[in-house]
């Protein structure tokens, strides 16, 4: 009797718990194999080479987004809440981030979607909703994913430069805060994505 196949979902969890744990070098057929004790062949058959394993992770990982986004009263806090989930589910998984390419843009358009969908409704121009949906999903990715390659705070802290640091003594001064937290990436993201809400409402005459 041949032995029944391995879940899909099965797969992909063990894939993302490999990639999670020892990066992307050892995403191989050869160790996922060996962690569901199964044979190559039966990966394959299931999910394709490595190339189509990681599209189907990416997939199966960013599914999820467009189910868990909700629309807010205010469009504003709608896109703030929507840019912070895509963020989230890149940082959740870094090394899948990380192997993220145009080609996988499948599961991001259908989030995109429900964003776009959420402008419509209220009232935006189709023209401008399609424009801001694109400058902020570029946004949000990428500096999502420069959060994901950069240095951690500590080494970002100690690597600073004179002028940085002058910088950050002229910003504290004007606006208040402190060193230790200085311009961390949630800030700083939360920053880029409200100046992008701003000038979208100027530019619809929204509020």
């Amino acid at each position: 009797m041949a032995k029944p196949l391995i879940a899909v979902e099965t797969i992909y969890d063990a894939a993302l718990k490999l990639l999670d744990e020892q990066g992307p070098e050892a995403l191989s057929a050869r160790n996922l194999a060996a962690e569901l004790k199964c044979s190559t062949r039966t990966l394959y058959q299931q999910v394709g080479k490595r190339d189509e394993l990681i599209a189907g992770l990416v997939r199966h990982h960013l599914s999820g987004l467009q189910l868990e986004f909700q629309a807010q009263t205010r469009w504003q806090d709608t896109v703030l809440d929507w840019a912070r989930g895509l963020r989230g589910a890149l940082l959740a998984h870094p090394n899948l981030a990380r192997l993220m390419t145009t080609e996988h843009r499948g599961p991001v358009a259908e989030y995109v979607s429900a964003l776009l969908k959420t402008l419509l409704e209220h009232g935006f121009d189709e023209e401008l909703a399609l424009r801001s949906c694109r400058v902020l999903v570029n946004i949000a990715v990428s500096l999502s994913l420069s959060e994901i390659i950069a240095p951690d705070g500590q080494a970002r802290h100690s690597n600073r430069s004179q002028k940085e640091i002058q910088f950050e003594d002229l910003v504290i001064t004007r606006f208040g805060g402190d060193r230790e937290h200085f311009q961390e990436p949630p800030e700083v993201f939360d920053n880029a994505i409200n100046w992008v809400i701003l000038g979208i409402a100027a530019e619809a005459g929204l509020e």
